[in-house]
Protein backbone atom coordinates (compact mmCIF):
# COMPACT_ATOMS: atom_id res chain seq x y z
CA UNK A 1 0.00 0.00 0.00
CA UNK A 2 1.45 3.43 -0.89
CA UNK A 3 2.45 5.50 2.14
CA UNK A 4 -0.05 8.28 1.30
CA UNK A 5 -2.92 5.81 0.89
CA UNK A 6 -1.97 4.01 4.09
CA UNK A 7 -1.82 7.29 6.00
CA UNK A 8 -5.27 8.27 4.69
CA UNK A 9 -6.75 4.89 5.68
CA UNK A 10 -5.23 5.11 9.16
CA UNK A 11 -6.57 8.64 9.57
CA UNK A 12 -10.07 7.58 8.54
CA UNK A 13 -9.91 4.60 10.91
CA UNK A 14 -8.89 6.87 13.79
CA UNK A 15 -11.71 9.29 12.99
CA UNK A 16 -14.25 6.44 12.96
CA UNK A 17 -12.93 5.08 16.24
CA UNK A 18 -13.21 8.52 17.82
CA UNK A 19 -16.82 8.95 16.68
CA UNK A 20 -17.86 5.39 17.54
CA UNK A 21 -19.09 6.02 21.14
CA UNK A 22 -21.27 8.95 20.05
CA UNK A 23 -22.72 7.09 17.07
CA UNK A 24 -23.42 3.98 19.16
CA UNK A 25 -25.11 6.12 21.80
CA UNK A 26 -27.34 7.69 19.15
CA UNK A 27 -28.19 4.24 17.75
CA UNK A 28 -29.16 3.04 21.23
CA UNK A 29 -31.42 6.07 21.72
CA UNK A 30 -33.21 5.50 18.42
CA UNK A 31 -33.77 1.81 19.06
CA UNK A 32 -34.99 2.46 22.62
CA UNK A 33 -37.34 5.32 21.71
CA UNK A 34 -38.99 3.69 18.72
CA UNK A 35 -39.30 0.02 19.68
CA UNK A 36 -39.91 -1.01 23.29
CA UNK A 37 -39.38 -4.59 24.39
CA UNK A 38 -38.35 -7.48 22.21
CA UNK A 39 -38.53 -7.70 18.44
CA UNK A 40 -42.08 -8.12 17.12
CA UNK A 41 -41.43 -11.05 14.79
CA UNK A 42 -42.34 -13.65 17.43
CA UNK A 43 -45.16 -15.99 16.49
CA UNK A 44 -46.20 -19.61 16.80
CA UNK A 45 -44.49 -22.17 14.59
CA UNK A 46 -41.82 -24.85 14.57
CA UNK A 47 -39.23 -24.47 17.30
CA UNK A 48 -38.25 -25.54 20.80
CA UNK A 49 -39.45 -22.55 22.85
CA UNK A 50 -42.87 -22.87 24.49
CA UNK A 51 -45.51 -20.52 23.06
CA UNK A 52 -48.92 -21.50 24.49
CA UNK A 53 -51.39 -24.31 25.14
CA UNK A 54 -54.44 -24.56 22.93
CA UNK A 55 -57.39 -26.92 22.91
CA UNK A 56 -56.86 -29.97 20.70
CA UNK A 57 -58.65 -30.13 17.37
CA UNK A 58 -59.97 -33.19 15.54
CA UNK A 59 -57.07 -33.16 13.09
CA UNK A 60 -54.40 -33.19 15.85
CA UNK A 61 -52.67 -36.60 16.21
CA UNK A 62 -52.52 -38.24 19.62
CA UNK A 63 -48.76 -37.64 19.71
CA UNK A 64 -49.39 -33.88 19.76
CA UNK A 65 -51.45 -33.98 22.96
CA UNK A 66 -49.78 -32.69 26.11
CA UNK A 67 -51.10 -35.26 28.54
CA UNK A 68 -49.71 -33.57 31.66
CA UNK A 69 -51.60 -30.32 30.92
CA UNK A 70 -54.69 -32.23 29.73
CA UNK A 71 -54.74 -34.24 32.94
CA UNK A 72 -55.54 -31.09 34.93
CA UNK A 73 -58.87 -30.57 33.15
CA UNK A 74 -61.58 -32.34 31.22
CA UNK A 75 -60.28 -31.07 27.84
CA UNK A 76 -57.32 -32.11 25.71
CA UNK A 77 -54.55 -29.57 25.08
CA UNK A 78 -51.74 -29.27 22.54
CA UNK A 79 -48.46 -27.64 23.47
CA UNK A 80 -47.46 -25.12 20.78
CA UNK A 81 -43.95 -23.79 20.32
CA UNK A 82 -42.64 -20.46 19.09
CA UNK A 83 -41.62 -20.00 15.47
CA UNK A 84 -37.86 -19.77 15.28
CA UNK A 85 -36.34 -18.31 12.13
CA UNK A 86 -32.86 -19.58 11.35
CA UNK A 87 -32.50 -16.64 8.99
CA UNK A 88 -29.71 -14.10 9.12
CA UNK A 89 -30.22 -10.37 8.65
CA UNK A 90 -27.27 -8.88 6.75
CA UNK A 91 -26.66 -5.18 7.44
CA UNK A 92 -24.39 -3.42 4.93
CA UNK A 93 -23.35 0.25 5.01
CA UNK A 94 -21.79 1.85 1.96
CA UNK A 95 -18.31 3.04 2.99
CA UNK A 96 -17.34 4.57 -0.34
CA UNK A 97 -15.83 8.05 -0.42
CA UNK A 98 -18.99 9.85 -1.61
CA UNK A 99 -20.74 8.77 1.59
CA UNK A 100 -18.15 10.73 3.58
CA UNK A 101 -19.85 14.05 2.81
CA UNK A 102 -22.23 16.63 4.22
CA UNK A 103 -23.24 20.05 3.01
CA UNK A 104 -23.16 21.62 6.47
CA UNK A 105 -21.38 21.08 9.76
CA UNK A 106 -24.84 20.99 11.34
CA UNK A 107 -25.67 17.79 9.44
CA UNK A 108 -24.27 14.28 9.89
CA UNK A 109 -22.12 12.66 7.25
CA UNK A 110 -24.16 10.37 5.03
CA UNK A 111 -22.10 7.38 6.19
CA UNK A 112 -22.67 8.28 9.85
CA UNK A 113 -26.44 8.49 9.44
CA UNK A 114 -26.41 5.14 7.59
CA UNK A 115 -24.28 3.62 10.36
CA UNK A 116 -26.57 4.88 13.12
CA UNK A 117 -29.72 3.55 11.44
CA UNK A 118 -28.25 0.11 10.76
CA UNK A 119 -26.70 -0.12 14.23
CA UNK A 120 -30.06 0.78 15.80
CA UNK A 121 -31.73 -1.87 13.66
CA UNK A 122 -29.09 -4.40 14.70
CA UNK A 123 -29.67 -3.62 18.37
CA UNK A 124 -33.41 -4.26 18.09
CA UNK A 125 -32.93 -7.44 16.05
CA UNK A 126 -30.29 -8.87 18.37
CA UNK A 127 -32.43 -8.11 21.41
CA UNK A 128 -35.12 -10.16 19.69
CA UNK A 129 -32.70 -13.11 19.33
CA UNK A 130 -32.26 -12.64 15.59
CA UNK A 131 -28.95 -13.34 13.83
CA UNK A 132 -27.10 -10.36 12.35
CA UNK A 133 -23.98 -10.09 10.22
CA UNK A 134 -22.11 -7.38 8.31
CA UNK A 135 -21.12 -8.60 4.80
CA UNK A 136 -17.42 -8.20 4.13
CA UNK A 137 -16.69 -7.39 7.79
CA UNK A 138 -18.15 -9.99 10.17
CA UNK A 139 -16.40 -13.32 10.55
CA UNK A 140 -19.59 -14.92 11.82
CA UNK A 141 -23.20 -13.92 12.62
CA UNK A 142 -24.00 -12.49 16.02
CA UNK A 143 -26.94 -13.63 18.12
CA UNK A 144 -28.52 -12.17 21.24
CA UNK A 145 -27.73 -9.22 23.48
CA UNK A 146 -24.12 -10.32 23.90
CA UNK A 147 -23.41 -9.63 20.23
CA UNK A 148 -24.72 -6.04 20.23
CA UNK A 149 -21.34 -4.42 20.93
CA UNK A 150 -19.49 -6.40 18.24
CA UNK A 151 -22.09 -6.04 15.48
CA UNK A 152 -22.57 -2.34 16.22
CA UNK A 153 -18.84 -1.73 16.03
CA UNK A 154 -18.60 -3.67 12.76
CA UNK A 155 -21.44 -1.60 11.28
CA UNK A 156 -20.09 1.76 12.43
CA UNK A 157 -16.33 1.33 11.96
CA UNK A 158 -16.13 -1.53 9.43
CA UNK A 159 -15.50 -0.84 5.78
CA UNK A 160 -16.21 -3.13 2.84
CA UNK A 161 -16.55 -2.73 -0.89
CA UNK A 162 -19.87 -3.16 -2.65
CA UNK A 163 -18.69 -6.44 -4.16
CA UNK A 164 -18.54 -7.76 -0.59
CA UNK A 165 -22.34 -8.05 -0.63
CA UNK A 166 -22.21 -11.73 -1.53
CA UNK A 167 -24.39 -14.18 0.38
CA UNK A 168 -23.73 -17.88 0.05
CA UNK A 169 -26.44 -20.22 -1.23
CA UNK A 170 -27.19 -21.58 2.24
CA UNK A 171 -28.79 -18.27 3.16
CA UNK A 172 -31.53 -18.24 0.54
CA UNK A 173 -34.17 -17.02 2.99
CA UNK A 174 -32.08 -14.35 4.65
CA UNK A 175 -32.73 -10.61 4.75
CA UNK A 176 -30.37 -7.95 3.46
CA UNK A 177 -30.45 -4.23 4.24
CA UNK A 178 -28.27 -1.96 2.11
CA UNK A 179 -27.75 1.67 3.15
CA UNK A 180 -26.19 3.78 0.38
CA UNK A 181 -26.62 6.97 -1.64
CA UNK A 182 -26.75 4.77 -4.80
CA UNK A 183 -25.16 7.57 -6.80
CA UNK A 184 -23.55 5.04 -9.12
CA UNK A 185 -26.98 4.30 -10.59
CA UNK A 186 -29.41 1.42 -10.95
CA UNK A 187 -27.45 -0.26 -13.76
CA UNK A 188 -24.32 -0.61 -11.62
CA UNK A 189 -26.29 -1.85 -8.63
CA UNK A 190 -28.26 -4.28 -10.76
CA UNK A 191 -24.99 -5.92 -11.81
CA UNK A 192 -23.69 -6.00 -8.25
CA UNK A 193 -26.81 -7.62 -6.86
CA UNK A 194 -27.44 -9.97 -9.79
CA UNK A 195 -26.63 -13.10 -7.76
CA UNK A 196 -28.86 -12.00 -4.90
CA UNK A 197 -31.69 -11.23 -7.34
CA UNK A 198 -31.69 -14.92 -8.31
CA UNK A 199 -32.15 -16.09 -4.71
CA UNK A 200 -34.98 -15.89 -2.22
CA UNK A 201 -33.26 -13.21 -0.15
CA UNK A 202 -35.53 -10.31 0.80
CA UNK A 203 -33.80 -6.97 0.31
CA UNK A 204 -34.35 -3.46 1.64
CA UNK A 205 -32.62 -0.60 -0.18
CA UNK A 206 -32.20 2.43 2.11
CA UNK A 207 -31.39 5.52 0.05
CA UNK A 208 -29.42 8.11 2.06
CA UNK A 209 -29.04 11.65 0.74
CA UNK A 210 -27.92 15.08 1.90
CA UNK A 211 -30.51 17.86 1.41
CA UNK A 212 -28.11 19.80 -0.84
CA UNK A 213 -27.96 16.81 -3.18
CA UNK A 214 -31.69 17.11 -3.71
CA UNK A 215 -32.25 20.86 -3.48
CA UNK A 216 -29.04 22.09 -5.17
CA UNK A 217 -28.90 25.41 -3.24
CA UNK A 218 -25.71 26.63 -4.95
CA UNK A 219 -25.54 30.00 -6.67
CA UNK A 220 -22.84 32.03 -8.35
CA UNK A 221 -19.46 30.68 -9.41
CA UNK A 222 -19.00 27.27 -7.77
CA UNK A 223 -16.14 24.82 -8.28
CA UNK A 224 -17.31 21.25 -7.63
CA UNK A 225 -14.83 18.52 -6.70
CA UNK A 226 -15.44 14.79 -7.08
CA UNK A 227 -15.02 13.13 -3.68
CA UNK A 228 -13.77 9.94 -5.35
CA UNK A 229 -10.90 11.57 -7.27
CA UNK A 230 -9.21 14.86 -7.97
CA UNK A 231 -11.50 15.86 -10.84
CA UNK A 232 -12.99 19.33 -10.55
CA UNK A 233 -15.97 20.76 -12.40
CA UNK A 234 -16.40 24.48 -12.99
CA UNK A 235 -20.12 25.09 -13.59
CA UNK A 236 -19.95 28.86 -13.91
CA UNK A 237 -23.31 30.21 -12.72
CA UNK A 238 -24.44 27.23 -10.64
CA UNK A 239 -28.09 28.30 -10.49
CA UNK A 240 -28.36 27.85 -14.27
CA UNK A 241 -27.87 24.08 -13.84
CA UNK A 242 -30.28 23.70 -10.91
CA UNK A 243 -33.40 22.57 -12.79
CA UNK A 244 -31.73 19.94 -14.96
CA UNK A 245 -29.67 18.71 -12.01
CA UNK A 246 -32.77 18.26 -9.84
CA UNK A 247 -34.50 16.36 -12.64
CA UNK A 248 -31.55 14.01 -13.05
CA UNK A 249 -31.19 13.45 -9.31
CA UNK A 250 -34.90 12.63 -8.95
CA UNK A 251 -34.73 10.34 -12.01
CA UNK A 252 -31.74 8.48 -10.54
CA UNK A 253 -33.56 7.89 -7.28
CA UNK A 254 -36.68 6.76 -9.15
CA UNK A 255 -34.60 4.25 -11.13
CA UNK A 256 -33.31 2.71 -7.91
CA UNK A 257 -36.88 2.60 -6.59
CA UNK A 258 -38.11 0.90 -9.79
CA UNK A 259 -35.21 -1.54 -9.60
CA UNK A 260 -36.31 -2.50 -6.08
CA UNK A 261 -39.96 -2.78 -7.11
CA UNK A 262 -39.22 -5.07 -10.08
CA UNK A 263 -37.44 -7.46 -7.73
CA UNK A 264 -40.19 -7.28 -5.11
CA UNK A 265 -37.80 -5.53 -2.72
CA UNK A 266 -38.44 -2.64 -0.34
CA UNK A 267 -37.17 0.87 -1.04
CA UNK A 268 -36.89 3.63 1.56
CA UNK A 269 -35.48 7.14 1.17
CA UNK A 270 -34.05 9.30 3.94
CA UNK A 271 -32.47 12.76 4.03
CA UNK A 272 -29.89 13.56 6.67
CA UNK A 273 -31.71 16.75 7.72
CA UNK A 274 -34.69 14.65 8.83
CA UNK A 275 -35.01 12.90 12.19
CA UNK A 276 -33.89 9.26 11.84
CA UNK A 277 -36.68 7.82 14.00
CA UNK A 278 -39.38 7.84 11.32
CA UNK A 279 -37.36 6.03 8.66
CA UNK A 280 -36.05 3.63 11.30
CA UNK A 281 -39.59 2.58 12.16
CA UNK A 282 -40.34 2.04 8.45
CA UNK A 283 -37.11 0.06 8.13
CA UNK A 284 -38.08 -2.14 11.04
CA UNK A 285 -41.55 -2.71 9.59
CA UNK A 286 -40.06 -3.79 6.24
CA UNK A 287 -38.37 -6.70 7.99
CA UNK A 288 -41.36 -7.40 10.19
CA UNK A 289 -43.58 -7.80 7.12
CA UNK A 290 -41.53 -10.71 5.80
Amino acid sequence: MPIKTQHTSNQQANELAARYPALLSEARRISANVIHGSHGRRKRGSGETFWEFRRARDEDPASAIDWRRSGRSDALFVRETEWEAANTIFLWRDSSEQMNWRSSDKLPLKRDRAAVLLAALGIVLLRGSERCMVPGVSQKPGTGIGAIERISREIITGTSLANSIILDNSRNHAHLVIASDFLEGAQVWSQRLNRIRQSAVSVVLLHISDPAEENFPFTGHVLFEDSGNAEKIDMGRAQAAKEIYQQRFAAGREQIKDFASKNNWHFLSHRTDKHPASVFLALYQCLDSK
